[in-house]
């Protein structure tokens, strides 16, 4: 590849350096159905999310949640970014699951099968899966090793990284109203490039995941306390 053409693809990839994860907007499924009021969440990188005005779980909900199963809202060609045996969706969805409870159980939430009006329902959803190049490692922002990370990248030495992307509502568990809802993404195992993604890939990033989702939960509730306060 000549030098000049070189140093412009370099050029490129130094402006998308923080992260290969590709913008909330161009991940909006069809889960949600209505993606207008979503917003930046300051608190999580590649998120959006969107609360009911006014909503104040510490005073009309208790830490009560009826957790619906964990599925897939992806098309069949997408699924096929973890190897294609069933098994291996079903670990991933099986690890959600768990990873949602264990969070949780953890932060001091009930898990109920059917809530009443002053539960939550929780429905959460993988909407996406793919690899593409991983992040840059900190030592490859510096001028040689950035040169050196770029020329493997571009000669398909370099590694991949499998993303997930997420999307959730939350809504009274008795009467169905809508609450709030969000879109995330999370970074699973990097890998080669010849090799297929396994279930045990995407771990990380369900966990990254559950523990979003349960400390947003956590800042809803203390934002209560917080307008009690008079804050």
């Amino acid at each position: 590849m000549p030098f000049c053409r070189f140093m412009v693809v370099v050029l490129a990839l130094a402006g998308a350096a923080c992260s290969n994860i590709p913008s909330s907007e161009s991940r909006h499924s069809g889960f949600l159905g209505d993606y207008s009021r979503l917003v930046e969440d300051p608190y999580w990188d590649n998120s959006e999310y969107w609360v009911k005005p006014d909503l104040n779980l510490r005073q009309n909900y208790d830490r009560r949640i009826a957790l619906e199963p964990s599925r897939y809202y992806v098309d069949p060609a997408t699924q096929t970014v973890i190897r294609e045996r069933g098994e291996e969706t079903a670990k991933v969805l099986a690890h959600l699951d768990q990873a949602l409870r264990r969070e949780l159980q953890a932060g001091g939430y009930q898990l109920v099968k059917s809530g009443d009006a002053r539960s939550l329902r929780l429905s959460p959803a993988i909407t996406g899966l793919i690899r593409n190049a991983r992040d840059l490692k900190p030592t490859e922002y510096i001028p040689i090793g950035f040169l050196i990370g770029a020329g493997m990248q571009l000669g398909g030495v370099r590694d991949q990284q499998v993303r997930i992307f997420f999307e959730t509502e939350i809504r009274n568990a008795r009467t169905g109203e809508l609450l709030a809802q969000s879109v995330s993404a999370a970074s699973g195992n990097e890998i080669p490039p010849s090799v297929k993604a396994g279930a045990s890939d995407t771990y990380r990033a369900l966990d990254d995941w559950a523990r979003q989702v349960r400390e947003r939960l956590d800042r809803a509730y203390d934002e209560g306390v917080e307008q009690r306060a008079g804050r």
